[in-house]
């Protein structure tokens, strides 16, 4: 009985998001007694944009990874170990033999902390949880005690949790999205940064004055400003630096062709990638307002949320914009950080946007101080840890018996999960298989992370409020 359920389960998480979230909105209609019709709307319509909006991203992945490839081949020398990307290493998760246990064991006692108040979110955001589940493993491997790596598991799971109650309030005024909160742990853990940052870039001249929000952008420069004018240009800029002038793809019209194409379909992702992202945030209104109605009937004052993968507000042109642009940066960086061996690949292309929400959504989505905070921070700490990573990836790799077609590979998805660096160097220094220097580093980044949440311990709900007088 058990393993049926698990293999059903298992079959859901590999539909993806296209079918796991339209069937938890049927599944909380049903337990929040939203009418039927409501509930069957609103999950046909999330089904249809998700569809949409995974549709755009695989379209351009396809033209961005390829871009990718060709500027590694032409400018990535002595980067040796490939970044596979999180398809990859979200793979060699789920193969092992208790992963899917693991996640329905998180998903069931996520439900039983909303119903006792320790937490305000239901992370419905299934495929996600394969994070948790790699942290348990990379600790394992590492240390060869379960204990520590359930432990680091489930304390990444709470604390994931927990920053999606912290950030909740800004979803609604920001996003128009009630009820909402984002316990995706790739993006969710930098928002305290990106808060702190803001108020930082506030208090240096000439930085400060600068305002490239997308409506600031289409005021000052006109055509220039449109999104479409955006991707169009990036595609142009990324396009260029990968294939003119490389003969290994062909002629210069070959060449000027390939451009070309990238340049059109990034103005075609900035223009319909926000239409997807509107079906699903239609979807969602009218389950919300049952689900709240419920809830203020019975449980007069309390907070709900529903927990979604950060995919549902990535449709807002800054994050476009900053996701695209990120992609040949991501490039740069790699080539300037010292010690860095891994070649940006997989990730660069299908990562970017969804890893730098919080970059840009925490300073009124100013475009630049977005892409200050990416470049100077989550991207080389991104890359750093991608290279620490690379021994227990590797392990798990062997623990689970997949095959990989190079001798190292990583993810710059795993990497930039820090706090994965750090359970892992803490697990290893009790063990006594871990070095003083790595535990240092480790400490370092969370005390780090700790002052900085404390200082801006209070500012989504002041964000929250200020958003709101200027509506």
């Amino acid at each position: 009985m058990v393993e049926s359920l698990l293999g059903i389960f298992e079959w859901l998480l590999n539909m993806g998001a296209v079918v796991v979230v339209p069937i938890a909105i049927i599944i909380l209609g049903l337990i929040f007694r939203a009418p039927l019709r409501t509930t069957l709307l609103c999950a046909l319509r999330m089904a249809v944009g998700f569809t949409a909006l995974l549709a755009l991203i695989n379209v351009v992945v396809g033209l961005i990874g390829e871009a990718g490839e060709i500027m590694g081949m032409r400018y990535g020398v002595g980067l040796s170990i490939p970044d596979v990307g999180w398809p990859v290493f979200s793979g060699i998760t789920f193969a092992a033999p208790f992963a899917m246990g693991a996640i329905a064991l998180f998903i069931l006692v996520n439900a039983l902390l909303v119903i006792i108040g320790f937490t305000k979110t239901l992370n419905v955001d299934f495929f996600n949880h394969w994070i948790f589940v790699f942290t348990i493993l990379a600790v394992y491997v590492t240390t060869e005690s379960w204990v520590l790596g359930i432990i680091s598991g489930i304390l990444f799971w709470l604390l994931t949790l927990k920053l999606a109650d912290w950030t909740a309030p800004m979803i609604e005024p920001y996003y128009g999205m009630p009820n909402i909160s984002i316990p995706h742990a790739h993006s969710v853990q930098y928002a305290p940064f990106g808060f702190f940052m803001d108020r930082v870039w506030d208090r240096i001249p000439g930085i400060r004055d600068i305002e490239l929000d997308p409506s600031t952008l289409r005021e000052r420069y006109g055509l220039l400003g449109e999104p479409i004018i955006i991707g169009f240009a990036v595609g142009l800029l990324f396009g260029g630096l990968a294939f003119l002038g490389y003969g290994e793809v062909g002629t210069f019209g070959d060449q000027a062709a390939k451009t070309i194409t990238l340049s059109l379909s990034l103005g075609f992702f900035m223009v319909l990638l926000p239409r997807a992202a509107e079906l699903i945030v239609m979807g969602l209104a009218p389950l919300s307002e049952s689900i709240r109605e419920f809830i203020m009937k019975r449980m007069p004052g309390r907070e709900f949320y529903v927990g979604l993968d950060v995919a549902v507000v990535v449709g807002k042109t800054e994050h476009i914009a900053l996701g695209v642009l990120l992609a040949p940066i991501v490039y740069l960086v790699s080539l300037l950080l010292p010690g860095n061996n891994v070649l940006p690949l997989a990730d660069a292309a299908a990562y970017m946007i969804f890893f730098s929400v919080f970059a840009v959504n925490t300073n009124r989505g100013n475009l630049f101080r977005g892409l200050l905070n990416a470049t100077l921070i989550w991207l080389p700490l991104a890359l750093i840890l991608s290279n620490v990573i690379v021994p227990a990836s590797m392990a798990i790799v062997d623990y689970v018996g997949f095959e990989v077609a190079a001798a190292q590979v990583t993810s710059i998805t795993v990497g930039s999960n820090f706090f994965i660096f750090i359970f892992l160097a803490i697990a290893s220094f009790i063990k006594g298989v871990g070095s003083s220097t790595m535990l240092f580093w480790a400490l370092l980044l969370l005390a780090v992370w700790i002052i900085v949440f404390y200082v801006v311990r209070k500012r989504p709900r002041e964000y929250a409020d200020e958003l709101r007088r200027q509506e």
